[in-house]
């Protein structure tokens, strides 16, 4: 008796020492409430890792104009000054400039001319269209193209990560949450219990020891209370990383009406994920990037004619060596012999193509794989979920049967916790259930490409 009496006023002072939130959580919103479409809405604003694929969408897109400007003339200009190592000696032979009446000829016999070392400077500058580069400048300007295409596709593939993520979250929040309502509940039914348990044992109709069963249940629950609460903070921290906001910022969860009347087709299903997966779509642009690469390649046997402008402009070099020099022409570079490795090169290009046809077959069986297992997943989870919402509803409905039999004397004290843990366990598996279809419904979404 001594035991029991030290075990029931221990229960009891910590029982009374937590606040009055933790023994009856009255569940209030904790800000704002933040639907499932606000933050999806939210996440693909401002999330970080979607920020970051959007900046790499851009990058490719200044890559792009970037190289179209090489369709263009360049210009240059080259400078060059200094001093020679060596005195320049310049020979003109008798008559080299001609010969003149009156004069004979110029210069009259084989003349020698010395340049002085001095310092000089020299002036190039260019101006060069290129005419047969055209032919790969187009080429990896449309190869730059298919590529931004392919940072577009892994974008939205990014994004749908992020909706899938943010969902997951969401449902896992919701599902804390309904833990966390369900736990208010049987502290609230202990309460009652506690003090019907109370009133017997009083009047000696009950035992001692009932009543301090029922307040360490009441305890136990008590902690529960507040461990999910604990959890339900940190998944709301976790939320808030995903939208890219102030992971302490306050909010609450709303509902979420979920369960579809019918499901589409399978085979509609694979075919809609066909046609709109990022990630299938990019492996298919993959493969023009190979095709454009090789015909880069080949595109390199041919020689580089330019037509081209040049004036060099000379300072301080002597009376014998022009200072103005302008040329306007064609420019020809040709690399005639080069011991096969253009042909190599062009052979490894071509294995790339067939390499990336082969990797659209297997992503494409993949993709067909994955939708499939997912529709089933989907199926079951969808028909698990109002078999146990029966399965709670009908221990809920017992718990009150039993609570009313007890009350009468027509049951024991373990018959009303057997039912109440009866309805502890449906609940926990009813909202596995629902995670479960939200779950696998977002999988299902994120594998067909939806929006």
């Amino acid at each position: 008796m001594i035991q029991f009496t030290i075990v029931s006023f221990t229960i009891g002072c910590l029982l009374l020492s937590l606040p009055p939130s933790a023994w009856s959580k009255e569940m209030k919103a904790a800000g704002p409430v933040l639907t499932l479409d606000q933050a999806v809405d939210l996440a693909l604003e401002s999330n970080r890792p979607l920020k970051t694929a959007t900046l790499e969408v851009e990058k490719s897109g200044e890559a792009t104009d970037a190289m179209r400007t090489q369709r263009l003339p360049a210009l240059n200009l080259f400078g060059i000054s200094g001093q020679r190592l060596t005195e320049s000696t310049f020979s003109f032979k008798q008559g080299a400039f001609g010969s003149f009446p009156g004069v004979g000829p110029v210069p009259g016999t084989n003349t020698e001319i010395k340049e002085p070392i001095r310092w000089s400077t020299f002036l190039l500058a260019t101006a060069v269209q290129p005419l047969t580069p055209l032919l790969r400048i187009n080429e990896s300007i449309r190869l730059s193209e298919v590529t931004q295409e392919v940072v577009q596709e892994q974008r939205r593939d990014q994004r749908h990560v992020v909706v899938n993520k943010v969902k997951r979250a969401y449902f896992e929040a919701l599902q804390i949450q309904s833990g966390l309502e369900a736990t208010d509940e049987a502290i609230k039914f202990l309460q009652e219990l506690d003090r019907m348990v109370a009133e017997e044992v009083t009047r000696g109709r009950a035992l001692r020891t009932d009543s301090l069963e029922v307040k360490t249940r009441l305890a136990e629950a008590t902690h529960r209370a507040v461990t999910l609460d604990s959890a339900l903070a940190s998944q709301k921290e976790q939320l808030n990383e995903l939208l890219g906001r102030d992971v302490q910022s306050e909010f609450s969860l709303a509902p979420v009406s979920s369960i579809p009347g019918t499901l589409a087709d399978p085979q509609a299903a694979v075919k809609e994920a066909m046609e709109r997966r990022p990630l299938l779509k990019a492996t298919r642009l993959r493969v023009q990037q190979a095709e454009h690469d090789a015909r880069f390649k080949e595109l390199q046997y041919i020689p580089d004619l330019s037509v081209i402008a040049l004036h060099i402009q000379g300072i301080n070099i002597g009376q014998v060596l022009p200072e103005k020099i302008s040329i306007a022409g064609l420019l020809l570079s040709w690399e005639v012999f080069d011991w096969g490795r253009k042909q190599r090169e062009l052979g490894e290009k071509r294995r790339a193509v067939e390499q990336t046809r082969i990797g659209v077959l297997e992503a494409e069986a993949q993709v067909a794989v994955e939708v499939r297992h997912l529709f089933r997943n989907l199926q079951d989870a969808q028909s698990l979920v109002p078999v146990k919402k029966l399965t709670l509803e009908a221990a809920t409905d017992r718990q009150r049967v039993t609570m009313s039999r007890y009350s009468q004397k027509a049951a024991v004290l373990q018959d009303v916790f057997q039912a109440q843990s009866a309805v502890a366990d449906a609940n926990h598996q009813y909202q596995d259930a629902l995670l479960g279809f939200l779950t696998a419904k977002a999988d299902y979404e994120k594998a067909i490409g939806e929006e």
